[in-house]
């Protein structure tokens, strides 16, 4: 049967209608600024208007935080406190009448590229997001992997420098810290500085420069900017030769905004996972673009609907 995933996001929510094959039969989107109430509103108006005239059998709503799989509500959420500590399943089952879960946003984009993505032919994927943070997931024997309380699949925050630059979370040296859009986008003014004749260090004399800056100008050929994106890359490859140790995947999936750099980030990771992860699961692994773009929370949410006791992946449902 058709399920809505739910996509909420510092910005904006996404609800859409998909069918069991994961085609989006229905989708809207509206801002999520705004107090509690509103927000939860427009979330229960979202999910109301997306499945005018369809038969859906239940809600995932895929939100930014630490999730309580049990108790369905928010324990942490630092780019959304409006939904910290809510329970969502009770408000959302109030406001829509259909059956609703919570899910981790990041975990619900695993599972969508797990089913559907770039790990439809495998059973062991990693899915790891570079945007603003860094978020994933981890699938194992076909289980979405959450942990004993649901917080579970915090890639972003394992240590690789424990000098290295502060995170958001308080720690120093996370992944998130060293290979996500924000820091690319401190790396880059910190080499604008260094490397004042550069294009980079020219744009920098102009305006703030962001991540998408640094990828367009390493395309033009702009040495700087090169060696920004490598440097990441080296970071992020680092973080995964840990998780091939560790997981054993058969795909690590790369998604978000800053992995639309493509092989000017992927191919320093790769190098660095074939120099650091142990044989025989370095020799295994495929790392590549993740597949589904923006629409993977959507996808994974409403696929996590259809079962959202364990997120196993039954054929046909």
């Amino acid at each position: 049967m058709n399920a809505i995933g739910v996509d909420v996001g510092g910005t904006k929510i996404a609800a859409g209608v998909v069918s069991p094959e994961g085609d989006i039969l229905n989708e809207v989107r509206y801002p999520s600024a705004g107090p509690q109430e509103r927000l939860l509103s427009t979330i229960g108006r979202a999910v109301n208007e997306v499945k005018n005239g369809f038969e859906v059998g239940g809600t995932c709503l895929a939100v930014p935080g630490t999730v309580s799989t049990a108790e369905n509500k928010i324990i942490k959420a630092p780019n959304l406190h409006a939904i910290e500590g809510v329970p969502l399943k009770d408000e959302l089952e109030k406001r829509t009448g259909l059956s609703t879960t919570v899910e981790n946003d990041a975990n619900a984009a695993a599972w969508g590229e797990f089913r559907f993505g770039a790990g439809s032919e495998a059973t062991h994927l990693i899915f790891i997001t570079l945007g603003t943070g860094v978020g994933g997931g981890v699938v194992s024997h076909g289980l979405l992997l959450r942990g004993a309380q649901g917080a579970g699949g915090e890639m972003g925050h394992i240590t690789i420098q424990a000098t290295g630059p502060r995170c958001g979370c308080g720690n120093h040296g996370c992944l998130e810290a060293l290979a996500s859009g924000t820091a690319i986008a401190r790396r880059a003014r910190e080499v604008a500085s260094e490397k004042p004749d550069s294009a980079l260090g020219r744009l920098a004399v102009e305006r703030t420069v962001l991540g998408e800056d640094v990828a367009e100008l390493a395309r033009e050929g702009d040495e700087a900017a090169r060696s920004v994106l490598e440097e990441t890359g080296r970071w992020l490859g680092i973080g995964l030769a840990g998780f091939v140790n560790v997981f054993n995947p058969e795909v690590i999936a790369i998604g978000g905004g800053a992995a639309r750099a493509g092989d000017l980030i992927l191919d320093a990771a790769r190098h660095e996972v074939h120099l650091r992860a142990m044989s025989p699961g370095r020799d295994l692994v495929e790392i590549k673009e993740a597949s589904l773009g923006a629409q993977s929370g959507i996808l994974g949410a409403a696929a996590l609907a259809r079962d959202p006791s364990s997120g196993e992946y039954v054929l046909g449902t």
